[in-house]
């Protein structure tokens, strides 16, 4: 289906039934996820695209308070930089006090974005939970960014879809940034931020 809030929310709803996977836009490149704190679903993607078990899934969220939801305690420092840079294409890494969702919970820590599309976000607000998306490819393979051969790709192995005519910032992956720790670092850097951009 065409991708629009009222598309996406009976998509992801329809999906959450079966515990299934969305391939879906997002302001960055095309995704596949399903709700955070859905396990099958999450086990599937990762036996879909054939991707090793320790490299764990982005996670995206409506709003700020969506942090609470995947235990998530920010500090005032951190709390000023994901202001300054949310809703955008910047991918943080946070502290998590979650156990288990090894999926996307990696040494007690997660990859969280706050997308700047404003269906996904509603989607993901009304869905009442964070989802998953990591990129809509093979473990592996080489990125395409054009919705027909990622339809192509996963048509066996997944029921729904959601597409636009193009994807904004022409298919460039979101900037990686890991403030975790008391020094931050820039991980993946696409659009070559500075680093006093983000402070």
């Amino acid at each position: 289906m065409k991708a629009d809030s009222a598309n996406a929310v009976k998509v992801f709803k329809k999906a959450a039934l079966s515990n299934s996977p969305v391939v879906f836009p997002t302001d960055t490149i095309y995704g596949i996820g399903a709700g955070f704190f859905d396990v099958f679903a999450n086990e599937k993607i990762i036996k879909i695209k054939k991707r090793e078990a320790d490299k764990p899934f982005p996670v995206l969220i409506s709003d700020m308070k969506q942090l609470d939801d995947l235990k998530i305690v920010v500090t005032d420092k951190t709390k000023k930089i994901l202001e300054k840079s949310w809703p955008g294409p910047f991918t943080f890494i946070l502290n998590t006090e979650l156990e288990g969702y090894s999926y996307a919970v990696n040494s007690a820590k997660l990859a969280v974005r706050l997308p700047d599309k404003k269906w996904l976000r509603e989607t993901i607000r009304f869905m009442g939970t964070p989802i998953t998306a990591t990129s809509a490819n093979l473990s592996g393979k080489h990125y395409v960014g054009e919705f027909r051969n990622i339809f192509e790709i996963f048509k066996r192995d997944v029921d729904y879809f959601l597409y636009e005519e193009s994807c904004f910032r022409e298919n460039t992956p979101s900037t990686i940034v890991d403030v975790s720790d008391e020094e931050i670092n820039i991980l993946r850097n696409p659009l070559s931020i500075d680093m006093k951009d983000l402070q």
